[in-house]
């Protein structure tokens, strides 16, 4: 077990984790506000339609709707007992699971602010955009991932390597 935690740097993959969410779910938003208000000063979307409330609705639900599946996305990958096939690369299919686990759930929680992108595009308000965006960082803030979960998970896949291990066939 202290092997795989030893392979495993776990403060490392914490902090690429924060900080490939801090590019996904801060960054990405206010780049994509910096285009939205750009297209619009040029004429991208200038006219409203009457349908518009229905679409903020609509793309509202949407973005708020997510919340409940981040949630349910981050505890199954989170409380997951994946075996690895192979016994001497435990630390890289870990890494490669949590980095996985990591762009899923970050994305998920931008799509919001896209959402916002387009509804504001289609004549939507600048507050009714950043309103989105706030979706994003909310979810950032709520679902990034933590120090002791991501401890958690390794030691538990340690676990399950050295349970592999033991119960080889190919183990003496």
């Amino acid at each position: 077990m202290e092997a795989l935690n030893r392979q495993v740097d776990i403060d490392g993959v914490h902090s690429r984790l924060l900080n490939l969410g801090l590019v996904l779910n801060v960054l990405v938003p206010v780049i994509l506000l910096s285009v939205g208000v750009f297209l619009k000063s040029k004429g991208v979307g200038s006219s409203s339609g009457s349908n518009l409330k229905i679409l903020f609705l609509v793309l509202m639900i949407a973005g708020v709707g997510e919340i409940p599946l981040i949630y349910v996305m981050r505890r199954s990958f989170l409380s997951a007992r994946k075996a690895f096939q192979k016994e001497n690369e435990g630390h890289v299919a870990t890494k490669k699971v949590l980095f996985q686990w990591g762009v899923l759930i970050f994305f998920l929680s931008l799509s919001p602010t896209i959402y916002g992108l387009v509804y504001y595009l289609l004549g939507g308000s600048l507050e009714r955009f950043v309103l989105f965006a706030a979706i994003t960082l909310f979810c950032f803030l709520v679902f990034k991932p933590k120090l002791e979960e991501i401890s958690s998970f390794v030691e538990r896949q340690a676990d399950k390597t050295d349970n592999q291990k033991q119960f080889s066939p190919n183990s003496s």
